[in-house]
C-alpha cells in the first residue's frame, strides 16, 4: 500500500469517526429528530410518519406460499408492517424511536447511501434485506430480521429499496372458507404443520368443551362440515342412536380410533348432536 492510500485510508477511518462522535452527541434527542438534524426528512415527511400506522405480522393458515422472488426493487412504502411486537400496532413514528440499533444504521447509511439499492453495497454485510408478500393485500411485511433497516428505509422516504429475497403468499379461498366455518360454529382447531395445499393430510385437531376430533386434512374436514351441517339432531335419531348402543356390542368403540368422517360421527353423535343443538 502506498503512502497516498494509506493517507486516504487514514481520511476516511477519521472522518467517520468524526460522522459516529456527530450522532453521539444528539443521544438526547429521539431517532426521528436525528433524522431531521441530518436533513434527512423534512416536516412533512414527520407528520407523514405520525399518520402511518404499523400493523402486525400474522400469517393465517390459509395463507399460502407461492413462490420466492429474488433481488427485486419495491416502494418501502408498501411495507405495511412486522411481527416485531416492539414495533407493530403502533404508529410509524414510535416506530422508529423505538429502534435499538439506530445510531447504527444511521451511521452506515450516512456512509453508504447505496445500501438500500445495491448489492454490490451489501457485499461486507451477510444479513440480507428479506420480506414476506401478501399477494391478496398487496403488502410486505417484515416476517424476520431487519426491522431496524426496514423502519428506517420506510421513515427516510426512499422511493425504492432492493430486496434480496422476497416470500410470496397468497389466500387458498377454500382452506379460509372452511376454517372460517369452524371458528363460526363453536369449534377451535390447532394444525400444527404448515399447509402447503387443499391436498395436504396434516393433522387438524377441533375441540370444544368435551369433544377432541382429528381430522387428516382440509379435504376430510370439507367432508366433516358437510356430514355435521346434515346431522339428524332429532330425538327420534337420538332413540335409534341409544337402541343400537344398548343392543350392538361396541357400536360406538369400533369407530372410535377410525380417521373416516362417517365413523367419526358415529363414536361422537352424542358430543357433536350436543355441540350442534347449543349453537344453532
Amino acid at each position: 500500500m502506498g503512502i497516498e492510500e494509506i493517507k486516504k485510508q487514514n481520511e476516511q477511518i477519521e472522518k467517520r469517526t468524526l460522522m459516529r462522535q456527530e450522532i453521539a452527541l444528539l443521544e438526547d434527542k429521539t431517532n426521528v429528530e436525528k433524522l431531521k438534524h441530518f436533513n434527512l426528512i423534512s416536516k412533512e415527511r414527520e407528520k407523514e410518519i405520525r399518520a402511518i400506522y404499523f400493523e402486525r405480522y400474522y400469517k393465517e393458515k390459509w395463507e399460502l406460499e407461492i413462490e420466492t422472488i429474488k433481488d427485486k426493487f419495491i416502494d418501502p412504502k408498501k411495507i405495511a408492517g412486522t411481527r416485531h411486537p416492539a414495533y407493530y400496532e403502533g404508529t410509524l413514528f414510535n416506530s422508529v424511536n423505538s429502534l435499538k440499533k439506530f445510531d447504527n444504521i444511521l451511521h452506515y447509511f450516512r456512509i453508504n447511501p447505496d445500501y438500500y439499492i445495491s448489492n454490490e453495497s451489501r457485499n461486507k454485510h451477510k444479513k440480507k434485506l428479506n420480506l414476506a408478500y401478501k399477494k391478496h393485500e398487496d403488502k410486505y411485511y417484515i416476517n424476520g430480521e431487519g426491522n431496524n433497516r426496514f423502519i428506517t428505509s420506510i421513515a427516510l422516504g426512499l422511493p425504492k429499496i432492493l430486496i434480496n429475497e422476497i416470500t410470496v403468499y397468497d389466500e387458498s379461498q377454500e382452506i379460509k372458507s372452511i376454517l372460517l366455518w369452524v371458528r363460526e360454529n363453536g369449534f377451535q382447531y390447532e394444525i400444527e404443520q404448515e399447509i402447503k395445499s387443499i391436498q395436504d393430510s396434516n393433522q387438524i385437531q377441533l375441540f370444544f368443551d368435551d369433544i377432541y376430533i382429528t381430522i387428516n386434512g382440509i379435504e376430510k374436514l370439507i367432508i366433516f362440515k358437510e356430514k355435521y351441517e346434515n346431522l339428524d339432531v332429532s330425538n327420534f335419531k337420538l332413540k335409534i342412536y341409544k337402541f343400537k348402543s344398548k343392543f350392538l356390542n361396541d357400536y360406538r368403540n369400533k369407530y372410535h380410533y377410525s380417521d373416516e368422517i362417517t365413523h367419526l360421527f358415529h363414536a361422537n353423535y352424542l358430543k357433536l348432536r350436543k355441540h350442534k343443538l347449543k349453537n344453532k
